[in-house]
């Protein structure tokens, strides 16, 4: 067995044997490697099987993907600010289309290795208590208050559709350009499976981090 395979069933190991012990477990990605959405994809999926629940497999996972990707975006868009790339980061949709153009893998990796060098990470924790399957992506980029009160008043409206097309042709966004799809999408998917509104929330202190959290019952 070669050191590649032997790391990867050393992983899975760890990752078995928390789920089993009820242990927490925690990643800190730079950027979504296969190897590493791999595992967090087996956390995920051995967690929701041990409480019979692998049924809400992909529609959670497709939320936390997303929450997961908003996050390392936001510090890739942080060291694009810094570099000079984005010049103006009020600008939403020159914000958008910076960001959009790293969006491959070679400039994934690139743009992974400085957000770890700048030490910007994102954090993805899975926590049981009491038959609930806390989820919590975090990211040290912060978020200013005319964000986060965009992002709670996408979240509320969202709430209200069962559908996201119809959300989206009833409520179009031209200057970002479909920033917040994702966002909105997440809440939407999360009614679809029954999982209250006030169970999903984004967070910043301000100053140091932004927190999105899930709360999944697996009662």
């Amino acid at each position: 067995m070669d050191t590649e395979t032997q790391i990867k069933v050393q992983h899975r190991n760890e990752i078995l044997t928390a789920v089993k012990n009820g242990n927490d477990i925690v990643f800190v990605v730079y950027s979504l490697m296969d190897k590493t959405e791999k595992n967090i994809r087996l956390a995920l999926a051995e967690i929701l099987g041990k409480y019979h629940h692998l049924d809400l497999f992909t529609p959670v996972y497709s939320c936390l993907k997303e929450l997961i990707t908003n996050a390392m975006k936001a510090n890739v868009k942080k060291i694009l600010i810094e570099e000079g790339e984005i010049k103006n980061p009020e600008d939403r949709i020159e914000s958008t289309t910076k960001i959009r153009s790293i969006l491959h893998k070679k400039k994934l990796m690139e743009y992974g290795l400085k957000t770890r060098q700048h030490g910007l990470s994102t954090r993805i924790s899975f926590r049981i208590f009491k038959k609930n399957l806390f989820i919590e992506v975090i990211n040290n980029t912060p978020l200013t208050e005319v964000e986060i009160n965009r992002i709670n008043s996408k979240i509320q409206r969202s709430s209200e559709y069962d559908n996201i097309a119809t959300f989206f042709i009833e409520n179009p966004d031209p200057e970002a350009e479909g920033m917040g799809l994702g966002l909105s999408m997440i809440v939407v998917i999360l009614k679809n499976i029954h999982i209250a509104l006030n169970n999903f929330s984004v967070t910043t202190d301000g100053s140091n981090n932004t927190c999105a959290k899930m709360l999944i019952p697996l009662d």
